[in-house]
């Protein structure tokens, strides 16, 4: 338990550092396109844009491009978008006259029109809706009730049949109950407890809490960091 929590902050942290706006622009230099930007370990990097035409390349904002017959998202060609009518939304959000794009992934929608977001707590998070389907990032939810669809954090959302994180059904939640504490890890509904989305099964949920950072304990024990740190044989029946 306790490595599939430090794992899930070191996955957290790289995709905060990979996918956040890199402060990039544009350059057009000899005939070609590039898409210029600085990081820690390389210092200024200049991509070449795959397929662009310099001489009708413009740039919609620094981090979204197009030509007479392609869009880029920084130095990616995001395929089947319309060069014509594409507009930027909130980083990394854009669109075309027929769908929506996070990080240069469409999300299929079942209209442009009908597509809002409806929480943008985060640079490189979102929840959004239209009139068909729910969505978390570039992942599109089926199947979700959109009259009880909210959004508690920016990891979690819920509706009357699921709980959903990071845009997944979490298996066997309880929605009217479910609650999470991003702080220590932990969540529980009325008959569970998770760490980090991992269903804990050595746990007695009644007399379960949840001691804050990464601790807590029930009727068998101590726990920390999703795991029991004391070895007590009653935990295991």
């Amino acid at each position: 338990m306790r490595k599939i929590g430090i794992i899930i902050v070191v996955v957290l942290i790289a995709v905060t550092f990979t996918s956040c706006d890199d402060g990039g622009k544009y350059q057009i230099s000899d005939n070609t396109v590039f898409y210029s930007y600085w990081t820690f370990s390389f210092g200024t990097v200049h991509d070449r844009l795959p397929d662009a035409d310099a001489a009708t390349f413009q740039s919609v904002e620094d981090w979204l491009g197009r030509d007479a017959r392609h869009v880029y998202f920084k130095d990616r060609l995001v395929t089947g978008a319309d060069p014509a009518t594409v507009e930027a939304d909130k980083y990394p959000l854009f669109h075309d006259s027929k769908d929506y794009y996070f990080m240069g992934a469409p999300l299929r929608v079942a209209g442009v029109n009908s597509f809002k977001v409806i929480k943008s707590d985060f640079e490189d998070h979102i929840w959004a809706t239209d009139s068909k389907y729910a969505f978390f990032d570039s992942v599109r939810i089926e199947g979700v009730d959109l009259p009880s669809f909210k959004v508690d954090l920016f990891c979690l959302a819920r509706d009357k049949n699921h709980v959903y994180r990071f845009g997944k059904i979490l298996p066997g939640a309880d929605p009217a109950t479910y609650k999470e504490t991003i702080s220590s890890g932990y969540a529980t509904d009325k008959d569970h407890v998770w760490y980090y989305g991992t269903l804990m099964d050595n746990v007695d949920r009644a007399t379960f809490k949840d001691d804050g950072e990464g601790k807590a304990h029930d009727k068998w024990g101590n726990i920390e960091s999703g795991q029991r740190v004391d070895n007590n044989e009653d935990a295991s029946e």
